[in-house]
């Protein structure tokens, strides 16, 4: 599958009819496609390790996930009472915090004093109920802010490796059945050197509408690694479905059905993502995936304009 050859609608053309009968992910759509992050004000960035470390898409029981894509392996570890991240939500947090992170300067972050106020800074529906995105937020965000991370590279004999921790401090203080209680102090998270290290010095950036439009995690994660693998690659490059399925894969049977199911639900994933930055450049193959130097979806421009106005 080349996507150079998907044929994306015109949609200079559309009629103001149409964008009124459009649901709003099908306008954020548009909005990509026509107006780059930059200028939309929407760049966003993710912070290096966490897209080496690929979480969990749905729930883990444990405390304990790895995952190896033959490059490197990345073990994730937490309180076993407070369980691992898992889904969209801390994919959006940490995102929102590396961001915070690379604007501010600054180790210690404000989180809100309400769950709809930290939600509203996600760019979160406020909604609440059993599925509603505040009923979920306070779990998750105390499951990422207890993880630690630890990333290690395969080098012949050699031993590399880096522990890092999210988070060193903090109190949440929200109410998880009044989400729009305002407590009397500001919920705050102070992340761990390393962990900020990483968000200042080796984020990658993207387009931040991407994530709140796509629903799926592996989705995500193949938008995040997608545009942090195509930076200044200097020649086309095969990734083996076995790698991609160990970093990606999480959940799928290591069978040749497993297999088989993997490829599938990575192709449906892939065209949601290439629907969005059309720019990769990749063809599926029989034996992986060949990626083929690219654009990055938020040029190092963009980046250093952002840099220099902050």
């Amino acid at each position: 599958m080349d996507n150079s050859l998907m044929q994306l609608p015109a949609t200079g053309t559309l009629q103001s009819s149409c964008l009124s009968r459009m649901t709003k992910a099908g306008r954020a759509k548009i909005s990509i496609l026509e107006e780059d992050a930059a200028s939309a004000g929407e760049i966003g960035y993710m912070a290096r390790a966490m897209i080496w470390a690929s979480m969990p898409h749905s729930k883990v029981d444990g405390a304990h996930y790895k995952r190896d894509n033959g490059i490197a392996s990345i073990t994730m570890l937490v309180d076993p009472e407070i369980g691992l991240p898992y889904g969209k939500l801390p994919r959006l947090i940490t995102a929102w915090m590396t961001r915070e992170a690379k604007l501010t300067g600054s180790r210690e972050l404000m989180l809100g004093r309400s769950l709809n106020e930290f939600a509203g800074k996600l760019g979160l529906s406020t909604s609440g109920g059993r599925r509603g995105d505040t009923s979920r937020l306070k779990v998750q965000a105390t499951k990422l802010f207890s993880t630690f991370v630890s990333l290690k590279a395969h080098q012949g004999n050699d031993f590399n490796y880096k522990n890092v921790a999210v988070s060193d401090d903090g109190m949440l203080l929200w109410n998880p059945t009044r989400p729009g209680e305002r407590s009397l102090w500001e919920s705050t998270v102070t992340l761990s050197e390393q962990f900020f290290a990483e968000c200042v010095n080796h984020a990658v950036p993207f387009d931040l509408r991407v994530l709140h439009v796509l629903r799926s995690p592996l989705a995500i994660d193949l938008y995040m690694w997608l545009t942090w693998r195509v930076y200044k690659m200097p020649r086309p490059t095969l990734v083996p479905w076995k790698s991609l399925r160990f970093q990606f894969g999480a959940g799928y049977m290591e069978t040749s059905q497993g297999m088989a199911h993997f490829r599938a639900e990575f192709h449906r994933c892939l065209r949601d993502v290439s629907a969005l930055y059309p720019a990769a450049r990749f063809t599926s193959e029989q034996d992986g995936l060949r990626l083929y130097p690219s654009r990055t979806h938020v040029s190092v421009r963009s980046v250093h304009s952002l840099g220099a106005r902050s």
